[in-house]
Formats: C-alpha cells, sequence, structure tokens
C-alpha cells in the first residue's frame, strides 16, 4: 500500500514487462458467463477504493502497452528536431554568407558603375580633344 501511496507521476514510465506480464491474467479474467471480472463496475460492488484501483491497474497496463508504440517515436522525433535544428543552424550560416556575397557583388557592382562611367566620360573628353584637334 505503501508503494500505491507513493507512485508518482513518472513511476508509470518504469513499469517493467514482467508487471505487467503478471497483472494480465487479472486484466483478462472472465466469469463463466463471459462477462470481464476485473473492471470498476464489478469491483465496486465490493468497495469504491478496488474500483479506482481496478480502473487504475487497467489505465497503467494500457499505458504501458501504448509507449512501447509511442516511445520509440518521441526518441525518433527528438532525434530528428536535433538534425532540424542543425540544419536550420546551417542554413542561417549559409543564408549570412550569401548575404555577406550579395553585398560584396552590389559594392563591386557600384565600383563597376562608377568605373565604366569614368571610362565613359575619358572618351567623351577624348573625343572632343580630338575633334579639337581635327
Amino acid at each position: 500500500m505503501k508503494d500505491l501511496l507513493e507512485f508518482s507521476q513518472n513511476d508509470k514510465d518504469n513499469i517493467n514487462e514482467e508487471t505487467i506480464e503478471l497483472l494480465e491474467p487479472y486484466l483478462t479474467l472472465m466469469a463463466p458467463d463471459g462477462r470481464e471480472v476485473f473492471t470498476g463496475p464489478v469491483a465496486k460492488k465490493s468497495s469504491a477504493a478496488l474500483e479506482g484501483m481496478c480502473v487504475w491497474a487497467a489505465a497503467m497496463s494500457d499505458y504501458h502497452k501504448q509507449s512501447k508504440i509511442v516511445k520509440p517515436k518521441l526518441r525518433l522525433l527528438e532525434i530528428k528536431m536535433g538534425e532540424l535544428k542543425e540544419a536550420q543552424d546551417n542554413l542561417a550560416m549559409a543564408e549570412g554568407e550569401l548575404a555577406e556575397v550579395t553585398a560584396l557583388k552590389e559594392r563591386l557592382r557600384k565600383t563597376f558603375d562608377d568605373a565604366m562611367g569614368e571610362k565613359t566620360r575619358l572618351q567623351e573628353t577624348a573625343a572632343k580633344t580630338r575633334k579639337k584637334m581635327d
């Protein structure tokens, strides 16, 4: 009884397979007329506390069975979330590099345009000077 009172929310994840195997015959016990015996309404005829224990034991068994399906998926999700975080970090770093390269390209484009403008201006000046010389 002390163990039941001290059973915490986190302990449900520590229920082992052996406990579930020992509990299984009681959870599947049937009366001669085919009715389930280990249920809340049947146990309530004896005691309200027993009803709660029957419902709780069945719920813990169901939780254990479902957690065997869900836990690997949660672990995989955790792994994939880590991979996603790493990929997002890489993406952010690549986008930062892209922004730097784009800024450099724009500076070079401006320098090129300025140089081409200067070249055009010098060519026009040279053409005017040639025309004057002629």
